[in-house]
């Protein structure tokens, strides 16, 4: 089992938290009409700056005792909406269908199996030699998508959150840390309630008597 050096991960909290607090300020000003995009800098500066305060005094403190450290997908992701957002493309407030659903499907067996129903231990097994083998999986998957041409900015995210926890062994050294968390997961299921709520057939009006 290989973890990753201290001060990395005090590193990574910064920039990570750093990164997922710009997103979702810049995903909250895309819905503005012309996008601000002068303010939508001076919060990424901002929240970039806040969280790389020492202590107490940076919100990736408080955000890391409450949360944990986010995946490094989250970070990845976060960094796909924020650039898919500036350029005013609305199909990425969501995440990608496919990707939305293996997060969704891997999240709630992971669950289900912590909480004892299953008793694999397959969170566990994300430290051992078995993570070389899920992570190659993964790293399939996502180069299929890319060679066809679907959703290849995710792709390409899943392919760098999954080199650089092979490099660094970030968040905690374990792969599933690495491509899931649980704000990553809930972004994962809106994200699909929101995809099946935009393909349901728009009432008809009622016609008059």
């Amino acid at each position: 089992m290989n973890l990753p050096w201290l001060d990395w991960q005090a590193v990574y909290a910064h920039v990570a938290w750093g990164v997922v607090l710009a997103a979702c300020g810049v995903g909250a000003l895309s819905w503005r009409k012309p996008f601000p995009q002068r303010f939508a800098v001076g919060w990424v500066v901002f929240s970039l700056v806040a969280c790389a305060l020492p202590g107490r005094a940076s919100p990736a403190c408080w955000l890391t005792l409450a949360f944990h450290l986010p995946s490094l997908l989250l970070v990845a992701c976060c960094g796909m909406t924020m650039s898919a957002n500036a350029r005013c493309v609305a199909c990425y407030r969501v995440l990608p269908t496919g990707l939305a659903l293996g997060l969704v499907i891997v999240g709630t067996v992971l669950y289900v199996d912590t909480v004892g129903w299953f008793g694999m231990g397959l969170y566990v097994r994300g430290f051992g030699p078995e993570a070389a083998f899920a992570g190659l999986l993964v790293g399939a998957a996502a180069v299929l998508s890319i060679a066809a041409d679907q959703s290849r900015p995710a792709g390409f995210a899943v392919l760098l959150a999954l080199m650089v926890f092979a490099l660094c062994r970030l968040p905690t050294g374990n792969v599933w840390d690495a491509v899931l968390d649980p704000l990553l997961w809930l972004w994962a299921i809106f994200s699909l309630v929101a995809r099946i709520r935009a393909r349901r057939p728009a009432a008809a009006p009622a016609q008059p008597a």
